[in-house]
């Protein structure tokens, strides 16, 4: 078998292969021996088929099965013989293919290959280390949320006025804010939840409205209106013809249920918990564990940042995709779980893969990376290692152990990628540890 290699693009060689007829005759010979035991021709009995009429009859069935083993068996060993066997990612396509089996068999391997890069300078980077610390003013605050999610709504009585959590009925419309104000409702007629409404009920909460809204109706009582509310869109999560654009909102409110939220004891009852001050050191406790998960993930993104900002390299492009596509499937969800419209996803479906198509590449750059940086450093994985990090998984796995989890890797045999993602958490941490 003789063997040539060329790049033919970025992180893809092009492997062109040539085996002799002898290299190939015991694989075509098993193929026409099958044909001749299993071949059915009418008028022939089964296995007595001359040989000439079943390369007669076969011809292409034969030529492809012939060429399908002949490859199987010779692809791996030209990666071998040319050196690209360890770093082989994957084989991209087959072309140029000719199968004469009087001849021999040659065909062109387009192979996908790791990147060669030198490794970024990752000691002594310089990060910055975050705030952890947690003030009583913020716990205080999160004590009062979860006061919030206990609190009982009442009727407002006459001459009450809205006030912050209370929920609102009211009726609304919109028009441009130009000179012809025209309609909302014509403009983007399939947004009807921010064209026009009547009886619409809402919280007066951050994020459940519009927020011009929400405001404009603080202090307004039951059977009062306002004109001329002024609501401006976003530049970026609007609908298209409404992007950066300005509007003009009629409101009249129906009616409407105050909050009360409950006093301490109600609050210490329906918690469930010992007393106000057991729960702010609980409180106080959870939130500073989060501070310093937080300030850790800050430092890990500036090390990621500084470790990519002078690596520039290209990757295997089946590797990109497959990261595009996992970015693809969790934006789907989000969208699923957010409200984000279909109509907003096609209108920027182009950025919205340009976007993943970077973020997938810088993804599949930062891993080479740090498997670099591991395997300059030795790093290695151990046995306890994957087992401390499949009890970490399983404790926000709804339910599953770490014997699932270890399982569920090996029956899908994605055991050696989770060890190689592991080694890369161990080279980030190594990064962290020797920065100034």
């Amino acid at each position: 078998m003789k063997f040539e290699k060329k790049e033919s693009s970025p992180c893809v060689i092009a492997l062109s292969v040539k085996a002799d007829a002898d290299e190939i005759r015991s694989d075509y010979q098993k193929v026409l021996n099958e044909f001749v035991r299993h071949g059915v021709i009418p008028g022939f009995r089964k296995g007595k088929v001359p040989l000439a009429v079943i390369k007669q009859k076969f011809a292409k069935e034969i030529a492809q099965e012939s060429e399908q083993r002949s490859f199987r068996a010779l692809y791996p060993q030209a990666l071998k013989d040319s050196g690209l066997e360890d770093v082989a990612v994957s084989l991209q396509n087959v072309t140029d293919v000719l199968f004469v089996p009087e001849s021999g068999f040659s065909f062109t391997a387009l192979v996908e290959v790791k990147p060669t890069f030198d490794l970024p300078k990752y000691k002594k980077l310089a990060i910055k280390k975050g705030d952890t610390s947690v003030t009583e003013e913020q716990v205080a605050e999160r004590l009062e949320g979860f006061r919030r999610a206990f609190a009982k709504f009442e009727d407002a009585k006459e001459g009450d006025t809205i006030g912050d959590g209370d929920f609102v009925q009211f009726d609304y419309s919109g028009t441009l804010a130009d000179k012809a104000k025209t309609p909302l409702s014509e403009v983007v007629p399939d947004q009807k939840s921010i064209t026009a409404a009547t009886g619409f009920w809402t919280q007066i909460e951050d994020g459940r409205f519009l927020p011009e809204i929400l405001e404009a109706l603080k202090g307004m009582k039951a059977g009062e209106s306002k004109e001329g509310v002024e609501v401006k869109f976003p530049k970026d999560a609007a609908p298209e013809p409404l992007k950066g654009k300005n509007a003009l909102y009629s409101i009249a409110v129906k009616t409407f249920r105050h909050r009360v939220l409950p006093d301490d004891a109600t609050f210490v009852a329906d918690a469930k918990a010992e007393s106000i001050d057991a729960l702010r050191k609980q409180f106080r406790e959870q939130m500073e564990k989060d501070a310093i998960a937080a300030e850790l993930e800050g430092r890990k993104n500036q090390a990621i940042e500084l470790l990519l900002k002078k690596s520039d390299f290209d990757v295997p492009p089946s590797l990109v995709q497959r990261q595009v596509q996992s970015y693809l499937q969790d934006l789907a969800q989000r969208a699923q779980y957010s409200g984000m419209s279909a109509e907003y996803i096609e209108q920027n479906r182009d950025k919205i893969l340009a976007d993943a198509e970077t973020n997938a590449t810088r993804q599949v750059r930062l891993s080479y990376i740090l498997l670099g940086i591991a395997k300059a450093e030795n790093l290695e994985v151990t046995d306890d290692d994957v087992s401390a990090g499949l009890a970490k998984m399983a404790e926000n796995s709804n339910g599953k152990t770490a014997e699932d989890l270890r399982k569920q890797l090996d029956e899908n045999g994605q055991v050696e990628l989770y060890k190689e993602q592991l080694r890369a958490e161990k080279a980030l941490d190594f990064v962290l540890a020797e920065a100034k």
